[in-house]
């Protein structure tokens, strides 16, 4: 990812974080995204070492979910008074169709494992 600063800044804009308190908690949760992303991308066979620029707009969003789940680990779903949260088993899985199209753009198909 050529531009971690800017995914930086623009995660805190778009969650309202002004001071850098939580810096290190959010380049955490933007390192963790992206591998898990690049995971999921390489898994039929890409060799892609950085997650691409294009698709920051994802790794941000994904960094953001996993960032308002903070606490709430392991539930499917948390109410407070009137407002309820249901997440997902697996955030990727919520992208996959813009992932597959990127995978199947890079190549990687017919590619055999054997064990």
């Amino acid at each position: 990812m050529a531009d971690e600063t800017n995914n930086l800044t623009k995660v805190k804009l778009l969650v309202s974080i002004t001071d850098t308190k939580q810096d290190d908690l959010l380049n955490l949760l933007l390192d963790d995204s992206q591998a898990r992303l690049l995971s999921y991308i390489n898994q039929d066979g890409n060799n892609a070492t950085t997650f691409p620029d294009e698709m920051s707009w994802l790794l941000r969003e994904i960094t953001i979910r996993r960032f308002n789940r903070i606490g709430d680990e392991g539930k499917k779903s948390s109410g407070e008074s009137d407002v309820t949260a249901t997440w997902s088993d697996d955030d990727v899985a919520d992208y996959a169709a813009y992932l597959s199209k990127y995978r199947k753009k890079k190549g990687g198909n017919g590619i055999a494992r054997f064990v």
